[in-house]
């Protein structure tokens, strides 16, 4: 059921390069995966949509994942 899961990886790496750009909204740094050759090269290519990225923000078990 819907389109294969984004690695943990790549999301982190998505969210703080908008955070250190100051961008932090979720549409904002989804807008910055399709305009920013930055971006781009660290998503590899792939363009997940605002809502996994804000889901991904407020999942609990990012934390695990973090340590």
């Amino acid at each position: 059921r819907g389109p294969s899961s984004y690695h943990p990886k790549m999301m982190l790496k998505i969210i703080l390069y908008g955070y250190a750009h100051s961008v932090f909204s979720g549409r904002r740094i989804e807008f910055l995966l399709k305009d920013s050759c930055r971006m781009m090269w660290l998503a590899q290519g792939q363009t997940p949509s605002y809502r996994t990225i804000n889901r991904f923000r407020v999942n609990p078990y990012m934390m695990e994942f973090l340590h």
